[in-house]
């Protein structure tokens, strides 16, 4: 009775394998028979279905099929959506690879890819479309740095086109991103749509008002303000400028070594050390610039000037270091900008960043010397005067600067020390003060001959129309003068020549921004008529 209630149980060619080839009788139980498991390998008892294929065959065959599948649609989906190239802005080093299918960061370079179809009713959308947002990124990212860029560009990059674990980027930055890449673009079926981002761009979006957007938003400032300033809109670059430096004050990152709890508004703990980085070159960014454009009458410039002797946020390092984790400190809550006027080349920075920041500060302060001293020298302006000159000389050479950005940058900041000494020495009677300004006006036109890059020049910073400026006046005072006196001739064809170099520059700079041509151009050229008029008494 039990073998048949057995043979029922298990009918023929039931067995598990080891048993048939043992030719034993099996139990059959599942999921593995009495016999196997007492043998001590009862893991490796399996049983073959109807289709002659053991358990391990089936789970081998079904992984397989997953794979195949999975391959075909990894090809599928590469095949619909392309791999985007995403061109880089500003500064920040490659090497935060994207693991997905889609996403790929490159350097930017200056020839675009090919004009490509646009969505219909791009414009319109809330959401940006993925493949535009690319296209004006792509036309934004070769001049960003030398419109005020100060941002980790890899990390924009990551937060803008892709999943990440940070907040999303503030819609006023967003906006200004946009409304650069349509004006950089020079595509009518983009520039059409340029007062309608202008707009968008102005209108300050409330929900950004957040803590972690802050960075983002003074970032958006000095964009917004470079954009104002290249069509000579003075009074509205002022006021974005005059936000950016609300917000840094605010938010205590002029005095980024200090308590920050005695401040009122307070930001986030940076989650890095890029983070932190960040929130040095917004505050540096935002005092160079004010510096530079030496606009001190406005009232928030007012209050910045009030509290440049109590910074103690440290000068910022390149990108690099902030990638590897290196952050400059500060613990012994230095005043930074106080020292660093007291000694020049005392602080050690030498980034391109904390070179330009230095070199306004001793612009602005060149400039406020001339106003305090304008008969007798100083013994204070005369130290002032030796550490220019020291610092000056001590600035690395352009070999020293790689990328478009940086030798931009490095023009910017021999031009401001170059003028800085040109102002200092602008209304001297004391000996020698023209021959200083003649050659500090000469070096600048130099300066120019020596970057090759005329595309680059063409979008050079609107700060630069002032400096540029002034190195033509003194140029020109000085070939009146030297006709005056009776100089040699061959004087006056160098000093001629410098001030040709320099307004070629302004007028390919002209071919992009209003600033060069309205505010400085076509004064120059009322000199030019004077100029003509006494050469030829």
């Amino acid at each position: 009775m039990i073998l048949m209630s057995l043979a029922k149980h298990l009918a023929k060619g039931r067995a598990c394998i080891d048993c048939r080839r043992r030719k034993v009788k099996c139990g059959g139980e599942i999921p593995a028979c009495k016999r196997c498991v007492r043998g001590g390998y009862g893991l490796d008892c399996q049983y073959v279905d109807e289709r002659g294929k053991t358990g391990v065959q089936l789970l081998e065959a079904s992984i397989t099929k997953f794979e195949a599948r999975l391959a075909e649609l990894q090809s599928l989906a590469t095949q619909k959506q392309p791999v985007l190239e995403i061109y880089v802005p500003g500064r920040g080093g490659l090497c935060q690879n994207v693991s997905d299918l889609y996403f790929r960061l490159v350097p930017p370079r200056h020839a675009m890819r090919p004009a490509t179809s646009l969505p219909a009713g791009w414009w319109e959308q809330s959401r940006m479309p993925l493949e535009v947002t690319n296209l004006l990124m792509d036309h934004f990212a070769p001049y960003a740095f030398q419109l005020g860029f100060f941002m980790h560009g890899p990390r924009l990059c990551h937060i803008i086109f892709r999943q990440s674990n940070f907040p999303p980027p503030s819609p006023n930055l967003l906006n200004v991103i946009y409304l650069w890449g349509i004006h950089l673009s020079g595509d009518d079926r983009l520039l059409a749509y340029e007062s309608l981002f202008l707009n968008r761009a102005v209108q300050f979006d409330l929900s950004a008002q957040q803590p972690q957007h802050v960075v983002h938003n003074i970032q958006a400032d000095i964009l917004l303000a470079a954009f104002f300033l290249r069509f000579g809109k003075h009074s509205s670059a002022i006021h974005r400028l005059n936000s950016a430096v609300s917000l840094c004050i605010s938010y205590g990152l002029h005095r980024q070594a200090s308590n920050q709890s005695a401040f009122a508004l307070h930001l986030p703990p940076p989650r890095d050390s890029i983070d932190r980085g960040e929130r040095l070159d917004a505050f540096w960014t935002t005092f160079l610039l004010c510096k530079a454009l030496d606009v001190q009458e406005h009232a928030s410039f007012r209050i910045l000037a009030t509290m440049d002797e109590f910074i103690d946020t440290p000068f910022p390092l390149e990108m690099s270091f902030y990638e590897g984790g290196s952050v400059p400190s500060n613990p012994n809550g230095v005043l930074t900008l106080k020292s660093f006027l007291k000694s020049p080349g005392a602080d050690p920075s030498n980034g391109i960043l904390a070179l330009t920041a230095k070199a306004a500060a001793l612009f602005e302060r060149a400039k406020y010397y001339s106003a305090q001293w304008q008969l007798v020298q100083h013994p204070e302006e005369r130290k002032f005067e030796m550490d220019l000159l020291y610092f000056t000389k001590a600035v690395p050479p352009l070999s020293q600067f790689v990328g478009p950005y940086t030798k931009y940058t490095w023009i910017t900041v021999m031009t401001l020390l170059q003028v800085a000494i040109i102002h200092l020495h602008g209304s001297r009677k004391y000996h020698d003060s023209n021959q200083k300004c003649l050659d500090a006006a000469q070096t600048a036109a130099n300066l120019i001959a020596s970057f090759d890059d005329q595309k680059t020049v063409q979008h050079i910073h609107p700060i630069m129309a002032p400096l540029w400026f002034t190195v033509c006046e003194t140029l020109i005072d000085g070939i009146l003068e030297s006709h005056i006196k009776d100089f040699m001739v061959g004087t006056n064809e160098h000093l001629i020549q410098s001030l040709t170099t320099v307004v070629q520059a302004m007028e390919t700079c002209s071919r992009n921004c209003y600033e060069m041509t309205e505010a400085h151009l076509l004064r120059l050229n009322g000199m030019f008529h004077r100029i003509s008029f006494k050469l030829t008494l």
